[in-house]
């Protein structure tokens, strides 16, 4: 199926009622394959997991006043807040470029981080599906719902949609912080492009309560666009969705809407020299967890009419073949289990 890109799906966000009619402008419908892959509550535990998780706990000790942003664990000076529509640029070959405009004028340039950043996000690098078994702190993914396009040098994943709901507030605070979020990572794995829920302090903002935003992050600097309050039972909508090119430079908007209080968050981000292949319907990601009970005390997350596009400036229907993983976070195991195919995370 074909849809030709008229680039409104984001930029008219301000003057139509709900994502949900935007999906129904354009003529997007759902594209969900019926690939099952059942609860997939895998004991034992991979050594390449086992490594990972361990790292991060042993990262997480030896940085505690860095910032756990999704999928980075970064220095706060590096983290940096993007104003309502300004845009990002990020340089060839996913070098950091810094620049940030405002109507075209240049208003922040941002140098890249003097550490590197460690890399907690393990989703499209780890496809093992065991679980973590020993009882520690939790840093990392838990699980998620991907897949990996295969797509030409010159083609990526150009629009990716879902909707998801705020879950209940967990039964016990500590100093938990829970990402829930979709999008997209090119095959490099250098950039993360997201729409996200949080719930906890990461360092930068939030507290023990939910926010939304959106993510550019790599292990040189990360961008977020600025965070809007949202509550349990909210209907959520995260979009993300190429909307120009120029070489090998891409043009990108994110967007995270609550569509029951109309809070939203945005943001424009331009990154080169990158081939976007795979594709997340959900990511869950804990930090700093110690306890079952600190988790959202629904224990699930569905993240529903995902969509994912190819073939910028048409929009081509692909059909995923979506895949759950456990990774392997360190932390308790619960009731951690992945049904692919409707997009369902429980916990």
């Amino acid at each position: 199926m074909e849809r030709q890109n008229n680039n409104t799906l984001i930029s008219n966000y301000s003057t139509q009622s709900s994502p949900a009619s935007k999906l129904s402008r354009i003529g997007f419908r759902l594209a969900l394959t019926a690939a099952f892959l059942g609860g997939l509550a895998v004991s034992g535990l991979s050594s390449y997991a086992n490594a990972q998780a361990q790292s991060m706990n042993q990262a997480a000790i030896e940085h505690p006043n860095w910032a756990q942003i999704p999928g980075e664990l970064i220095r706060p000076d590096c983290v940096h807040e993007i104003p309502k529509g300004a845009r990002v640029e990020i340089g060839k070959d996913g070098n950091l470029t810094g620049d940030v405009t405002l109507n075209g004028e240049l208003i922040a340039h941002y140098d890249a981080c003097p550490e590197k950043a460690i890399v907690t996000h393990q989703g499209a690098l780890a496809q093992g599906v065991a679980q973590a078994q020993q009882e520690e702190t939790g840093n990392g993914v838990v699980e998620d719902d991907q897949w990996t396009a295969s797509l030409g040098s010159g083609d990526n994943i150009d629009y990716m949609a879902g909707n998801w709901t705020v879950p209940s507030y967990p039964s016990e605070d500590g100093n938990q912080l829970i990402y829930l979020s979709n999008g997209i990572e090119p095959s490099s794995h250098k950039w993360l492009l997201q729409a996200a829920l949080q719930y906890g302090y990461n360092g930068t903002f939030g507290g023990n309560y939910y926010s939304i935003s959106t993510w550019l992050t790599s292990s040189s600097a990360a961008y977020y666009s600025s965070p809007d309050y949202v509550n349990p039972g909210d209907s959520l909508s995260g979009y993300t969705q190429m909307t120009g090119i120029s070489g090998s430079t891409t043009y990108w908007d994110v967007l995270i809407v609550d569509n029951s209080s109309g809070a939203n968050s945005e943001g424009s981000y331009w990154v080169s020299g990158q081939h976007w292949t795979a594709a997340y319907a959900g990511i869950l990601q804990a930090y700093n967890l110690n306890a079952c009970a600190e988790f959202p005390a629904s224990g699930r997350a569905i993240f529903s009419d995902s969509v994912v596009y190819h073939g910028f400036p048409n929009f081509y229907e692909l059909s995923p073949n979506w895949k759950g993983a456990i990774p392997g976070y360190g932390g308790p195991t619960c009731h951690f289990a992945v049904v692919a195919a409707s997009g369902t995370l429980d916990f």
